[in-house]
């Protein structure tokens, strides 16, 4: 199968006031052409830093230490900024969760559209107009100011946006967070048409674990900046505790957690050596107090916990 993504050992710290923290940490995984991988995980887990490093769209108090990042096959780490310019809608585009903050109030949709479109001098407004009739929307929206649409229509236009160049990959970052419950089904149907015909490798993040498994072809846990597991759902049933806890199944028990507010505070500093999931396990033992690499079932799943080693 033709790898879009492939991500190997990646770690990601944060320095402020000359004090580093790592944000994410020996993070890997691929996503296949015509894949839709959901990366889950509560508020707080890197999930966003993951795709801004992905991007090469990190702020400047974050930086890679190591790793590798490749998007059909360019390494996407060792190119210059100026040939990243061009990855970045060519190879690889991003839908926010939030469009009215990347969605500027001061241009109209089509400003925005034919900048998503720079470089295509040739057939500029052609490809606008397939876009948007892709994503449901008439030609004449692109005289519209943002303020002017609803937030299921800044969406379809942020979707437009990341189909004009046809990417290989394209990452939606909770693209439905801030939507109701019909447009948010809405969105995910129309990202799901859009993979189906065009097959670009998804990279879905989303903090609901049952969205995702109504939707994902497989799904990846992160906690504290670590995959946990990486599972087919319908296929498989996740095994990591945390992956239990998300679905509220440990022994039978219906356990509440609200993951929009569950944001936790803690020194990523202290985990390292131990078990990311260590502090919260209900399941953990002494010999849980070392770090335990990812264990691949088959290449494309496996799981991080001593059980399984």
């Amino acid at each position: 199968m033709e790898k879009t993504l492939e991500i190997k050992n990646l770690s990601v710290v944060r320095t402020e006031k000359k004090q580093s923290t790592l944000i994410l940490t020996d993070v890997g995984f691929s996503i296949y052409k015509g894949e839709l991988f959901c990366l889950v995980g509560e508020s707080g887990s890197g999930k966003t830093t993951l795709a801004l490093s992905i991007m090469r769209l990190l702020p400047k108090s974050f930086r890679i230490i190591s790793g590798e990042i490749r998007v059909n096959g360019t390494h996407v780490l060792e190119i210059s900024e100026h040939l990243m310019r061009s990855v970045r809608g060519e190879k690889i585009s991003i839908v926010f969760q939030d469009p009215g903050a990347y969605l500027d109030p001061l241009f109209t949709v089509g400003v925005h559209l034919r900048e998503a479109a720079r470089g295509k001098t040739d057939n500029q407004q052609e490809l606008i107009s397939l876009a948007l009739k892709e994503v449901g929307l008439e030609p004449e929206i692109q005289s519209a100011y943002p303020h002017q649409l609803s937030g299921g229509q800044q969406q379809r236009v942020m979707i437009a946006m990341a189909l004009i160049n046809k990417p290989q990959l394209i990452i939606a970052d909770e693209p439905t967070t801030a939507l109701d419950i019909l447009t948010t089904r809405q969105i995910i149907n129309l990202l799901n048409e859009i993979r189906l015909k065009h097959h670009p490798g998804m990279l879905f993040i989303t903090h609901d674990l049952k969205l995702a498994a109504s939707i994902g072809m497989r799904i990846g846990i992160m906690y504290r900046g670590h995959i946990v597991e990486i599972f087919r759902p319908g296929k498989e049933k996740p095994n990591h505790p945390y992956a239990n806890i998300l679905m509220g199944t440990i022994e039978g028990k219906d356990i509440k957690w609200d993951l929009d507010t569950d944001i936790f505070e803690f020194n990523r500093q202290e985990i390292v050596g131990i078990c990311p999931f260590f502090e919260r396990c209900p399941e953990k033992g002494q010999v849980c107090k070392r770090n335990i690499p990812f264990l691949w079932r088959d290449g494309q799943t496996g799981i991080r916990c001593i059980k399984y080693e």
